[in-house]
Parts: structure tokens; sequence; C-alpha cells
């Protein structure tokens, strides 16, 4: 038999944001699109998970002679003598596998089967750098199985289908896209004489439903796709792009689908309408003109516009047509000009208009006006910078100065001599940011414990 001897291999971290630094795949490609204007919030429960102490096994290419039980999720229940990583592996036999992860390929998380998972072993035995993550018994899963894949440029090699047809309802809204087929991929091994072997494609877990679609600095699709076609479209535009990113998971997604399109500069090739039954006016995608930017990039028609995001100058939320259409036109020779756009206007908050802006440096041309339980914008000069672009009569919700300051509500602005005296204080920084409401109601009020922060601006929603 043999003995277990120390040092002990596997790499231990304190905390899952730094085993999280060793494993995420395309971690710059992703914060590119993904990051939200705001910095993410961590509940309590996330920041429990966050104080766990997860180990990951690094894995070599090879037979790795472990075997695992068949409870869900699956540990490693027998190591085999001759085991590469016999020693490390037997330390962690009790612990729960969670995630699989090749770098800048895939990444598997969730409740992992022993089927599933030695089959992924098995065919990636020829690629380096492999890695499985473990929990301890008693931590919280999620549901079935999310798949991240990093796609390579080029046709995709895999059919999809619609759930079309699964479900009693025959109501389109329904309908979220699978992997039906995936194209086996045959591998070759000229230096040892080999026959070649054909394998599985990991990148396209059949089964699953596609939950977003990446095309770095271009466009983001979540909540899933409606129809193949639509998807096989979109991929097919971007083929070239490198860096486009997948995500897949055994569920299917809920709710509706959100898009998020960043414009180029030039004509938008875009015509907005309202919905007549709509009291707010939010806008609609009416058409799209063929051979425009827009249609590149494939935006979907009859979508609601929910925010359009200028990053590092302005943001406007659930607002009508012509604002719209106004800001679109004002930063027409911007390179990146963000639209989020939602399927359903259920999923659009019941509020009113939304401004963030960055204010520039120097005198800011505003007046403000408060009472016992508001500040808000009373006039706005002619000669101000803001002109056309801050409305009067909105409600101040905030002012942030990233590094300095967060002022929050009634309590945190206090009056308008406060507000004045701050904004003269900080008038030659460039990067201080103002959240305007259009109704006194939709302020939000302020958390017991606010700590300073930077609001990022990016292609998030």
């Amino acid at each position: 038999m043999r003995v277990i001897s120390p040092p002990i291999m596997v790499t231990q971290f304190s905390n899952s944001e730094e085993s999280d630094k060793v494993l995420d795949l395309a971690t710059s490609t992703m914060l590119t699109m993904l990051d939200l204007v705001k910095k993410n919030k961590i509940t309590p429960s996330q920041q429990n998970e966050n104080n766990k102490n997860h180990q990951i096994l690094d894995l070599p290419m090879g037979d790795l002679g472990l075997h695992f039980s068949s409870t869900v999720p699956c540990e490693i229940c027998r190591v085999d003598e001759d085991s590469p990583i016999f020693d490390e592996s037997v330390q962690l036999m009790g612990r729960l596998a969670f995630r699989f992860s090749i770098p800048n390929k895939i990444d598997i998380r969730g409740e992992l089967d022993n089927d599933t998972l030695e089959k992924i072993l098995s065919v990636s035995s020829d690629i380096p750098n492999r890695k499985l993550l473990f929990k301890d018994r008693g931590e919280k899963f999620n549901k079935g199985l999310v798949t991240m894949s990093v796609l390579p440029t080029g046709p995709i090699s895999a059919s999809f289908m619609s759930s079309k047809g699964f479900f009693k309802s025959r109501n389109f809204k329904n309908n979220k896209v699978f992997v039906h087929r995936t194209d086996e991929v045959t591998v070759e091994f000229p230096m040892n004489n080999d026959a070649p072997k054909t394998k599985m494609n990991l990148e396209f877990p059949i089964g699953h439903y596609v939950e977003k679609v990446i095309i770095p600095n271009h466009l983001v699709l979540e909540g899933g796709v409606r129809t193949p076609q639509r998807l096989i479209q979109t991929l097919d535009n971007f083929a070239m792009i490198p860096g486009r990113i997948m995500v897949f998971r055994t569920e299917i997604p809920k709710g509706g689908s959100v898009a998020k399109v960043t414009l180029p500069s030039g004509p938008t090739g875009i015509n907005f309408c309202s919905d007549v039954d709509d009291k707010c006016e939010l806008p609609l995608i009416s058409t799209v003109l063929e051979g425009s930017s827009a249609w590149h990039l494939n935006v979907p028609i009859n979508h609601i516009v929910e925010k359009v995001i200028i990053p590092n100058k302005i943001m406007i939320e659930r607002t009508n047509c012509a604002s719209v259409e106004k800001l679109l036109e004002s930063y027409a020779g911007s390179k990146r000009r963000v639209l989020v756009l939602q399927e359903f206007r259920r999923d659009v908050l019941r509020a009113g208009s939304k401004i963030t802006i960055t204010l520039p440096p120097g005198e800011l041309g505003l007046v403000f006006n408060s009472n016992d339980d508001a500040l808000w914008i009373a006039d706005v000069k002619p000669h101000s910078q803001l002109l056309h672009k801050i409305p009067s009569g909105y409600y101040i919700e905030s002012l942030v100065i990233p590094g300095e300051l967060e002022l929050k509500g009634k309590k945190g602005l206090k009056n308008v001599f406060y507000l004045a005296k701050v904004l003269k204080e900080f008038s030659h920084l460039s990067n201080r940011i103002l959240t305007l409401q259009q109704y006194k109601a939709d302020i939000q009020k302020p958390k017991r414990e606010t700590t300073f922060g930077e609001i990022v601006w990016s292609n998030g929603k």
C-alpha cells in the first residue's frame, strides 16, 4: 500500500474570490460586457459563501485514476494506487466536487454527478491545466449545472432546437433554445502513431438551454434565445470575433429575454415608436434599416428600450421616444452607445424616468430647491453645460464623488446650501455622479450602512 506523505499538494484559498482568479475563464472579455453601471451588491448569503474554504485539485493530462460516488453532487470515493495525483486526491475524499475548469475553454459549475464528471475527465484527458474545485459538506449548491464555454472563431459545431412542442402551451413566449446535437471532433496523434479517436464536443452540452450569449464589445443576449435561427444568425454574424462566450444551464431560463447592444458611431438605423397602451410611452424598436449598424448587430424589433448608456457620460432609464432619439443623436460620434432592451413590458420597473449623469468640472449652472423631504432641480440656466441634458423638476436621489463621499436621499443631501457647498468644493473633479428621479416617490431610501464606492460605467444594465 502507498503511504501518504506531506507536503499536501492541494492549493487552498481562504475565499472563493481568490480561487476565481485562478479558475475564471476569459475574465477580461466578460468584464467588458457584463460589468453593471453600479457595482454588484453582495447579499449576506453570498458574503458567507465567499468566506468558505474551497480547494482546487490540479489535474495533469492522462488517466487520473479517480472514481466518484453515485451521489449528487459526487465525491471522490476511490483513487487508484498508480494515480499521478494519489496523495492530493486522497486528501479530498469526503469533499464534494462542484466545479470543473479548462482555462479559456470551458467552466462547469453546480451539482456534478459521477457520469457527467467522469465523461468530461475522460474526453479532456489530453488538455493541460484542468482544475477541479471542491466544497465542504453542508455548503449550498445551485440546482442543476451551468456551463460557460469560450467559443473559437469560425462556424460553430452544434445544432439547436426550440422547446416549442415540449409544452402544452403553444404560446411563442414559452420557447427557449437548447443544444440538440454537436459535431464530434476527431483528434489525431501523429507523434505516437495512435489511431485517430473521436471525442465529444465539450463546449456544447446536449440538452442544456442557452441562457446567455456574449459577443465582446458588441452584444449580450440574456434570459435565453427564442429561436435557433436567431441564435445561429447572431453567432454567424460575429464568427470571426474572438472571445465569444455562451452560457448553458440544465433548467429552462424563465422570463423574457434581455439584449444589450453596443452601437458604433454614426446613424443607428433604428426607428422607434411608442405603445399606445403604455402611459409611460416607453420606446419600442419598430424597424431596423437593412444594412445599418443595428441590422448587422441583429437588434431585435418590438423590444422595449429600458436604458440608454453613454459610458462615462450619461444613462437614461424608462424615458420616452423623443429623449432616446435625442440622446443617441447628441452622442452620434461616440463609439460606445449602449441600448438595454427588454422583451416584455412587465420586466421594466413601473416607475418614472431616471437620469444618471457624470458632472463636468467647473460651474454647473443649476438652480436647486428643497423642502422638508426632498431636493430638486428648480432651473437649468441657459449657459449651463448641462442644458438639454438635465430637465428641471427632477428630484435629486444621490450625489457620488468616488473615493470621497456618497450622499443619498434627503438625509444625506440635507439642503440646497449643503449640496451647493459640496459641489463647489469638488468642482475641479470630472467624475462626480448625480442621480435624478422624475418622481419623488421613486427615490430610494439609503441603507443603514453605506460604503464609499465607485460607479463603473460599462456596457451592462
